[in-house]
């Protein structure tokens, strides 16, 4: 299994008419009224370097003969599939042992036979689930698996709501700061009201290892997970800061080594239009520097003459 970049991921979902919003994410184990029902057994799809988040919508192209094998017996049954990521991407055939042990419950929003060995299905990760047993490991695994319920934040705490606030605000300055990052990121920061849901979709999102995200993605306390992500972009924001400086820095010099070349030119055209040539009159200022380090004057005269 592999998946797009993050601007491929929003063409991708925009192609399959669905997105990542409020109403559709989902949080702290609570099942929202249209939410289907979590079975305790699911189907189990192995992730390559790759955690998925509640309430997020991914499309995952499927390579593996088991995995195409998984989606095409149990989907005419049930929608709703287990996604855990294994512990190096690079293994094949990965056992019980080689997954974590926390995932997401998820719905296939819809399927894309794109070559005879590759599947397009785009998910939505509902909930958190732990993997509690495995009941089967062929044709593919099968484990039963347990809701997670994350600890709700305080409530009516203005320290909260001001953490809450400045972790909107900073994801939104790091976007700026960070091209390609399609319009629809902002919209969906700026709608997402649960701080759970705000936390998980840049938690998905931000330039992390899997072993940051699966942390993350394990944290049950909201709390905890939103300051999480908050030192996390604090991070990418100031490296994002940086870069933008180095690069303005750089076209500035840029910029000032143009405009003296401009003036340049532009006194050699006047030099021309007078009848004076521009070596001689180089030649005319070098025999005068030349002449006035011979007398050694004063330092403020050289000064004044240096500026002439």
């Amino acid at each position: 299994m592999t998946t797009p970049d993050l601007a491929d991921l929003f063409k991708d979902i925009e192609k399959s008419d669905s997105t990542p919003s409020s109403e559709n994410a989902v949080e702290h184990g609570q099942r929202e009224p249209n939410e289907p029902v979590i079975p305790p057994v699911l189907p189990v799809l192995p992730l390559r370097g790759l955690a998925v988040f509640p309430g997020t919508v991914v499309p995952l192209n499927i390579r593996r003969a088991t995995s195409r094998k998984m989606l095409d017996e149990c989907l005419p049954q049930s929608k709703i599939i287990a996604l855990v990521a294994q512990h190096h991407p690079e293994q094949e055939s990965p056992g019980p042992d080689d997954l974590y042990k926390v995932g997401v419950a998820a719905m296939v929003l819809k399927l894309l036979r794109q070559a005879e060995d590759t599947l397009l299905v785009v998910v939505q990760a509902l909930q958190r689930i732990a993997v509690r047993k495995i009941l089967a490991t062929d044709p593919y695994i099968k484990a039963e698996v347990e809701v997670l319920t994350s600890t709700a934040p305080p409530a009516d705490d203005k320290p909260w709501e001001a953490a809450v606030k400045n972790l909107r605000e900073t994801s939104l300055k790091l976007i700026q700061l960070t091209p390609d990052v399609p319009e629809q990121v902002q919209i969906v920061i700026m709608n997402l009201q649960d701080p759970g849901q705000l936390a998980d979709f840049l938690a998905g999102n931000l330039s992390l290892d899997l072993a940051q995200k699966q942390d993350l993605l394990e944290e049950l306390d909201t709390v905890k997970r939103v300051r999480s992500v908050q030192l996390r972009i604090n991070n990418q924001l100031e490296i994002a800061q940086l870069q933008q400086k180095l690069q303005q820095d750089v076209a500035a010099q840029i910029s000032d080594t143009q405009r003296r070349a401009y003036l340049r030119e532009q006194v050699k055209a006047i030099q021309r239009e007078l009848g004076e040539q521009g070596e001689g009159t180089e030649e005319q200022i070098a025999q005068l520097r030349k002449r006035l380090e011979e007398s050694k004057p004063p330092n403020e005269v050289t000064a004044q003459a240096e500026r002439v």
